[in-house]
């Protein structure tokens, strides 16, 4: 993972003994390749033919979440707008403890998988359940949703988001409430 991994995400955490666990599991192994390697994708027109497009992860950017969507801190990498020939984008984003998003839904779906940390995410009506590295949600289009940080955990997670045909990600929707948060499917 290198040492750009271990600068932006060493939080406390044992970043040695993380990397273990990382490195058994294949789903994320082969995401973080993506995430740190293959990243920014430009417009299909700009791509050479048989080619690829690679940037390193230290030319990546973060902006802050938000906060009229977020409650908490939280810090988005976007690693792409489109991608040639696959109707998606997708990027990182970091929520620090207690962050999460409001409730929102995608029109054409989403996918995540948690990085790091542990987090929490929920379907409106039902309890929150509890992600960890490896985790992978499912969204699909329509699905009102939030996801977010554990209480005492920062939460990384990569996010594959569906390109809508009228070019909407995203709806977002009202704030998740403390209790909503706080409800979780034991």
């Amino acid at each position: 993972l290198g040492d750009v991994y271990k600068r932006q995400y060493n939080n406390g955490i044992n970043i040695e003994s993380m990397e273990e666990k990382l490195k058994k599991s294949a789903l994320v192994d082969a995401l973080l390749f993506t995430a740190f390697s293959c990243v920014n994708v430009m417009a299909a027109e700009t791509v050479p033919a048989n080619s690829q497009i690679y940037k390193e992860a230290k030319s990546l950017s973060k902006v802050p979440a938000n906060s009229k969507v977020f409650t908490g801190k939280a810090e988005v990498i976007p690693m792409s707008q489109q991608v040639p020939g696959m109707p998606v984008h997708n990027g990182i984003v970091i929520f620090e403890p207690g962050a999460r998003t409001f409730w929102h839904i995608h029109p054409a779906g989403q996918f995540f998988t948690v990085l790091r940390g542990e987090g929490r995410t929920g379907v409106y009506g039902e309890k929150a359940r509890v992600v960890k590295p490896g985790d992978v949600v499912i969204c699909p289009a329509g699905v009102k949703h939030f996801h977010g940080a554990g209480p005492d955990t920062q939460m990384v997670q990569m996010t594959v988001t569906g390109d809508h045909p009228e070019g909407k990600g995203v709806t977002w929707l009202e704030e998740v409430t403390d209790e909503q948060y706080n409800k979780i499917e034991k």
